[in-house]
Formats: C-alpha cells, structure tokens, sequence
C-alpha cells in the first residue's frame, strides 16, 4: 500500500491504515509505503502493529509548493526507494498513484489506485479559475495524471456519485467499494454525559453534533440557519461543532460571524479539535449526528456515529446518502436547503420513537455491512480477481498472442 504522507489524522489516512490492519488480521501480508510519516499525530493505535516504510521526501527537501512538484519528487524517491516485488500495489488518495505506476514497470505486479477524491486538476485548468500561466501548469499536470490513471489496473471508489465525476475525465477502469466504520472503537456506550458537562448542556437539550475539518464544501452555514429557524420556532436546539478550524480559516471565521449575527452564541458550540480517544464519547453525546456537506465523495463520520447507535441527518449532497434510505436508517434532506433541515430536526425533536428506531437500523447495517471486516474482504477480493487477470493476460500474451481483460465492473 501507498499513502503519499501519514501526517494527520484525516479520513484518507485513517481509511488507509485500518484496511491494513484489518487486511493483516484476515492473513494478509501488508507493506505501507509513504513519504512522511507522524507516527504520534497520525493513529499511532492503528498503526502500531503494521509495518510502515518512510522513505522520505525526494530532492529538495525544503521545498513545500508548488505542492505538484513535492508530489512528483516525492513519487520518483519512492520509487528509487523500494525495492520489494508485490503482486499488487494499492496507492491510496492522489498523488500515490504515480509512484504506484513507477514500481509496476520496475518491479511488476498490478496497481489498484483507491482514488478517494477526484483530483482536481482539470478544474483547476478551466477557464475563469485562475490566471492563464497558471491554468496551463495545471493542464499540463492533468495530462500527466491522465495519462499515469491510463496505466491503472482498476480505479475503485467509494461512491457511484465519485466515480461518476472521475469517468467523466479519466476514461479508465473503475469499480466502486464501500468502506465502513470501526465497530470495535465506535460503539454505543461512550461517556457521553461527560461531554455534556463541559459545555454545559442540560438533561432537555437536544445536542445535534457535527464533527470533521472545517472546510467551505461542509454546508456548516446551512447548519447554523436551520438552527436559527428552529430557535424562532422555540426548540431548544444546541448545535456543536467538533473539529479544527486551522486549514480554512477563513471560512471558520465566517461560520463564527454568522452565528453572531444570528445571535446564536449560546446554541451553537465551536468545540475545537477533538482527540482520537474522545470520538467515541463526543458521538455518545449528541441526540443526532449532522452531516449538511455537499460534494463530498463519502462520509466516514456518518457511518461512525451511527455505529454508535446515533440517528444521523445527511444531505442529499453527499455521496454517502447512496447506501441510506430516508426514513429508515437515516433522514435525508436536500443539499443546501435550511428550512428543510430544520424540518427533519424538528421531527426527531418531537418523534423520540422514530429517533430510537432509525437509530437501531443504522447500528445494525454498520454491524452487517458497512464495517473494516467488509471492506476489507471486498478489496482482498477485487486485489485477487485484478491480479488473476494480470496473470492470466501474461499466460495469454506468452503462449498464444491474445489478451484477457479484467471485469472493470466490481460492485
């Protein structure tokens, strides 16, 4: 496996990480290769029993931006770097895949590139999004990356929504695996009430709770104004928002600014950035987990608080709804529309029932389904059937001058 940096612990990385671990605890050799690792910022729980390989930073270490050229510098150290043969490399998020395509032609094997974000290179590279020097580098970075996505095995998603933005500028293979939360680590009985205290919350407060990296794509300003509406309407309704504000701050000083102008001070709560062990108890804590983001390939967090045996409120504008049906494990609301998500926190408000029945059946497809264990198998699988019709392709090629070609259609 491959993972360009272990830095934080973001959802790419975290998604990286425990499907190795779950893929050595189903018997699987597994080797992880990065650039830069963290090993006390980036899970040090998960990572402790796998075998990260940090190869280091290419030439010019010093040199942060452009970040295209640390990446292409980064990708050409690991390849000089690694010398181990494997049958299958799985580079995980962007730019890992060029390193990835690299050690196939070096070493051999097949490439299975977990693409979790569409890279935006080719939106970076239209008309009105930047200067024209600066549009070009883009396109030219795109047409490299164009072409390494054309050596791919297969590229697999999380979503049918993510693999619909990519086809529709990388023509290549893809396949769409869902991955799924921790059931072991997130699971109903953390301390919630000690999470409450400290922001002070009473017995009636219904606590929504939202928890990531603020960051514009979070819809969190449609979160503030359904609470507004709701405050209008006298729900009491506190809104925390659990995470880090350092990589946008802009738009956290936004959020900050509109929650003075709604006079919201004492319902919405920014609680910082929350430590790895406490996920669980903040979950615990809240009547429902919110989830407004738009455009977003997945949603980790929605599956986590539901293994806690939270209801969860997701937009329509994440990829994540795919798997959920509204009104039985979840309550959809359409992207960017405060008033309708005010209507859906109003009917678990005033329907505990319902709240407690869609909750159940979120804890139990995470149970059943959408869990490391699942995932795990699904992409040993896919690993095995790519890497028999790269072998079977050879055979082909060797001994009668015709190739096979690999089901690029893995559900």
């Amino acid at each position: 496996m491959i993972m360009h940096e272990l830095l934080v612990e973001g959802g790419g990385e975290r998604q990286c990480v425990s499907l190795a671990r779950e893929l050595v605890h189903q018997g699987h050799s597994v080797t992880l290769y990065t650039s830069a690792y963290d090993r006390q910022r980036c899970f040090p729980e998960v990572c402790r029993d796998l075998t990260i390989v940090d190869v280091g930073r290419g030439r010019f270490r010093w040199l942060s931006n452009p970040r295209l050229l640390r990446a292409y510098l980064d990708m050409r150290r690991l390849e000089r770097a690694v010398t181990e043969p494997f049958p299958v490399w799985n580079p995980h998020h962007w730019p890992a895949e060029w390193g990835a395509v690299r050690l196939k032609k070096k070493l051999g094997g097949t490439v299975v590139w977990t693409c979790n974000d569409v890279p935006e290179l080719y939106a970076q590279a239209q008309p009105g999004r930047s200067g024209f020097l600066r549009r070009l580098f883009y396109r030219l970075a795109y047409s490299y990356d164009r072409a390494q996505a054309r050596k791919m095995d297969l590229t697999v998603f999380l979503s049918h929504w993510a693999e619909g933005e990519f086809k529709a500028i990388y023509p290549v293979p893809t396949a769409v695996v869902r991955s799924g939360a921790d059931p072991h680590k997130f699971r109903p009985g953390g301390d919630g009430r000690k999470v409450r205290d400290r922001f002070a919350y009473s017995f009636d407060d219904f606590v929504l709770l939202w928890l990531g990296i603020f960051m514009p794509h979070r819809r969190l300003q449609d979160a503030i104004e359904a609470v507004a509406l709701l405050k209008e309407r006298g729900r009491k309704i506190k809104l925390l928002l659990a995470g880090s504000g350092d990589t946008f701050p802009e738009y956290f000083a936004q959020l900050q600014s509109l929650v003075a102008q709604r006079q919201l001070a004492g319902e919405v709560t920014f609680a910082g950035k929350v430590a790895d062990q406490e996920i669980n108890d903040f979950y615990s804590a809240c009547d429902a987990f919110l989830f407004p983001n738009e455009n977003q390939t997945w949603g980790l967090a929605v599956l986590e608080a539901m293994a806690c045996g939270r209801s969860v409120l997701v937009s329509q504008g994440a990829a994540i709804h795919e798997i959920l049906t509204d009104g039985k494990d979840a309550l959809l609301f359409p992207a960017r529309d405060p008033a309708a998500l005010a209507q859906k926190i109003e009917t678990l408000v005033t329907h505990p029932q319902e709240r407690a029945t869609i909750a159940a059946a979120g804890l139990q497809l995470i149970r059943t389904e959408y869990n490391w264990r699942r995932f795990a198998e699904k992409m040993a699988d896919v690993f095995e059937q790519v890497a028999g019709a790269h072998a079977a392709e050879r055979l082909d090629i060797a001994g009668t001058g015709e190739s096979s070609t690999v089901n690029s259609t893995v559900r």
